[in-house]
Order: C-alpha cells, then structure tokens, then sequence
C-alpha cells in the first residue's frame, strides 16, 4: 500500500507548474515567533540594595542571612544586590570564603545562618553602590525578573540626612550626597539622584532607608514622587537591628497587604525587637517611622506658611526653642520638627504664629505620619533643618527651593 501511495505521487508531480517541494513566496504568511516564557506575577518583589563595601560588611553578611530565614516564594519574591570587599579602613570581615565585589540573589530559605546559600544570579565584579546608576540598574533588573503588583526598595547602608556621608565629598554641589557610600570607589548618590534612579524605574510602593538620620523633611520631600510610604530614622541606627525577617514573615503571612501596612509592620518589628528582644541602642534613644508621602505637597503648604510667619517671629523665643528642641546624633541642625515647632508656640506671642503651629504639628501627627515609635518622647517622627551655621549646599534641595524653609534656616543662623 505504501508503494503504490509512493507511485501515485510520483505520478502526479508534473501536473505541478513548480517544482516539488514548492518554494517559499514573498507572499507567503511569517512563522509565528516563538514569546518567551512570562514570570509569573507576585503579590510582592522586596528589593535590598545592600552596600557592605565599607565598616558595615559584617551587618550587610548578617542581615542577607536574616533574609534567608524568610526566603522567597510565590506570593513574595525576594532580590537583593549584595556588595563586600577587602581593605576599607575598619570592619573588614573574612566569612564566607572572603569574596569580594557585587552579586545579585533571589533569595531562597534556608536554616544556616552562618552561610548564604541563595544562588547567584549576576556577579557584577567591582559595580560601583555608591553610583545611583547601578541602583537603578538593579531596580530595572529586579522588575523584569520578579514582577509583582506591588515592589518594595530597601536601601541599606551609611546614610547622614540630606548631607555627606563622607566629608569628602561636600564639594560636589550638584551632587548632594546622602546614601550608600562605596569605600571602593568613594562615591556616594545624592537625594535628587536617589529619586532619579527611582524615577526612571517606575518607582516602588514602599521605600525603607534603613541608615542614619534618614527621617527628616527634606528627605520625604525629595521622595515624595518615589513611593506611597516611606519608613525611616530621624536617629542614628545601631549596626545590629533584627527585624527583616519578622516583617517579611508578616507579609508572607498576608500578602494582599498594601503600602501602608507594610511600613507600619516595618516600625512595629523594629520597636519589638528593642522593647522584647533587648536590642542595644548603641547609647542613643532609637526611632523609627512611616510617612505617607502621598501627603507631602499638603505638607509643603503648611510648613511654608509656618516659615514665612516664623521668619518674624521674635529672636528669643526662636533661639530658646532651637537651644531646648530634640536633636538627633552627632548634628544639632537635626531637629525633631514637632518638637521645635512645639516650643515655638508655646514661647510666642504671635497668634497667628501659635495657630500655624499648631496646624502644622497635628497634620505631621494625624495625616503625614503613619506609625512613629522612639525611645523618648519627643521624637515625633520627621526631623528638619534648623542650623546654627547655614550650609548652601542645602540650596539644591526640593524643599529649599519649593519652601521658605530655607530663607527661615538662614534667619536662625543668624541668631547667635
């Protein structure tokens, strides 16, 4: 039957005005093309940026053992940019075979907390953290690897405010510096170039900025584009803070969790671990805080309105309350803003000025301020400028260029 199937083709290939088999016309329909496969979508992606190119290397090994604890899964996917090396001028640690440069991780579970187990997806070799481009790069990275309907940026490292980390850098005007010092290279990003690299990725639901002073006004102002909530420190933060596996562990528990819950999680695991689990301050009372950036420009309003009446307000009582308001580290310019704003109203006589006053310290406590926890009791959440010795880098800010805050801040360093 084959045969004779065979010959009856045969047969029948002259009727054919071509050749056998037929070529491919220019008319002819294109293969379909061949999509590659679409990641499945998370509830949540959690990115860490963790910069241990500098003293911090030890806690930068152990928080990226502390994520391993949680692990990623379905709902919640877990990418972190890790980076060490040899040679800063303290805290040089030698665990983990002694590897240095930048690699990228899915972070999976495991129950070793001695050794990261996660597996590498990228070895970037000596990647600059300290540029706001490899962030983006990372955020950019993250995103199409791990999408999810919601995303979460976790910056980790030095951070000093809306100043330098590293006085070093204090000439580069243009670029304020801020964030992420890279011991390897020196450099540092700025708050503008922090919300670049946010800007151009499409920003995150949720931002951490888990480093020092971070708390303050002119941060959340820089940011207020870049993300719903933001979680931050008006005070100096211990090297040793475990938490990232409470609230993560919160968040696999409820995925479905927007923004705002995530952040206050953030403070409430953060007081538990200083309140039930003994953590050491360091010698400074701690906070910690979420702020609903979504709230910033209403903010901007009052806080401008407060300066340009305070500007005129009378000199002692401007000089008493910056002499007595709560500061935060090593910088007395680091006001909490409640506070100060606080003794202001109670000192003046100005009834305009106590009514602005207290505008402004019940909207930063019932609208801007999502969860606030400290140590003392006047550390309300947000920290603010108030120098003694105005500095013009803080000329490039958003806030000093979209407020009077700045004209006030060079009235009070004016009162000596």
């Amino acid at each position: 039957m084959l045969r004779s199937l065979a010959a009856l083709l045969l047969c029948a290939a002259p009727a054919f005005s071509q050749s056998w088999p037929p070529s491919l016309s220019a008319d002819a329909p294109p293969a379909p093309a061949v999509k590659a496969p679409v990641p499945a979508l998370a509830d949540w992606t959690v990115m860490y940026f963790i910069n241990g190119k500098n003293n911090l290397e030890s806690s930068a090994l152990m928080d990226m053992n502390a994520l391993e604890q949680v692990g990623s899964n379905g709902k919640v996917k877990i990418a972190v940019e890790l980076g060490r090396m040899n040679g800063q001028y303290e805290g040089d640690d030698h665990a983990e075979g002694d590897w240095t440069g930048v690699r990228r991780y899915l972070v999976t579970k495991d129950a070793d907390s001695a050794r990261i187990t996660s597996p590498i997806l990228q070895d970037l070799g000596r990647a600059d953290m300290g540029s706001w481009k490899e962030l983006a790069a990372f955020i950019k990275w993250s995103k199409a690897n791990f999408p999810a309907r919601r995303y979460a940026l976790v910056l980790w490292d030095h951070g000093n405010g809306w100043e330098p980390v590293s006085d070093s850098n204090s000439g580069d005007f243009y670029n304020l510096k801020g964030f992420s010092l890279d011991d390897e290279t020196g450099h540092e990003f700025s708050l503008p170039q922090m919300a670049e690299a946010l800007r151009l990725t499409g920003g995150v639901d949720f931002l951490m900025l888990d480093g020092c002073n971070m708390g303050m006004a002119e941060v959340a102002y820089e940011l207020k584009d870049a993300a719903l909530a933001l979680t931050a420190s008006e005070e100096t933060e211990p090297g040793v803070v475990v938490r990232y596996a409470q609230f993560l562990g919160m968040l696999n528990a409820k995925p479905s969790m927007g923004a705002e819950e995530f952040a206050a999680n953030t403070v409430r695991t953060y007081r538990d671990y200083f309140l039930g689990q003994g953590g050491d301050n360091e010698g400074a009372p701690v906070t910690q805080s979420a702020l609903r950036l979504g709230e910033m420009k209403a903010f901007r309003a009052r806080l401008d309105a407060w300066a340009a009446a305070a500007v005129q307000a009378d000199p002692a009582a401007l000089r008493a309350a910056a002499a007595r308001a709560k500061f935060f580290g090593e910088y007395p310019a680091y006001k909490d803003l409640c506070d100060f704003v606080g003794l202001v109203t109670a000192s003046t006589a100005d009834p305009a000025l106590k009514a602005l006053g207290r505008d402004l310290v019940s909207f930063v406590k019932t609208r801007l301020v999502i969860e606030n926890w400290a140590q003392d009791a006047v550390s309300h959440g947000v920290a603010i400028y108030v120098p003694s010795d105005y500095n013009p880098l803080y000329d490039g800010l958003s806030l000093s260029r979209d407020t009077r805050w700045d004209d006030f801040a060079r009235r009070m360093s004016t009162l000596k």
